[in-house]
């Protein structure tokens, strides 16, 4: 059995001005086939949610700090303070970075619509989020 790797998340400055890349990913070498199928499994269906909520909790910080404040955590509730800032001339575009990926290194589609790719023997996903009007 190889040793257990970690998923890791790096934040790194995007393309565009005022954009982050949210990189998560997982090294998956060494493992035997039955580890790297749970391996797949588990990335997709469970650690792209934790990525998730590193994106929600990033997007409530730039809308606080551009004076939008969300009513609670529901998506109607996030959707509105996004209607709000547009309102004040500024918005927000959240991007998968893999969406258009070459096929042959897709693996999967997490459940909350990330694609989920694997390079070698690293699993990963990526979101963008843009924020115009700055």
């Amino acid at each position: 059995m190889a040793k257990k790797e970690s998923v890791k998340i790096d934040i790194i400055d995007g393309e565009e001005e005022n954009s982050k890349i949210y990189i998560m990913s997982l090294n998956v070498g060494g493992l035997n086939t039955y580890e790297l199928a749970k391996a797949k499994r588990k990335f997709i269906n469970n650690e792209t949610k934790v990525l998730e909520m590193v994106l929600e909790s990033d997007l409530r910080d730039i809308l606080k700090a551009n004076g939008v404040i969300p009513q609670d955590g529901s998506e109607d509730a996030l959707n509105k303070a996004f209607a709000q800032l547009e309102a004040k001339g500024k918005s927000i575009s959240i991007i998968d970075r893999y969406f258009e990926m070459n096929g042959e290194k897709i693996i999967g589609e997490s459940p909350n619509k990330m694609t989920v790719i694997q390079e070698g023997n690293i699993l990963s996903c990526a979101m963008e989020i843009i924020i115009y009007g700055v």
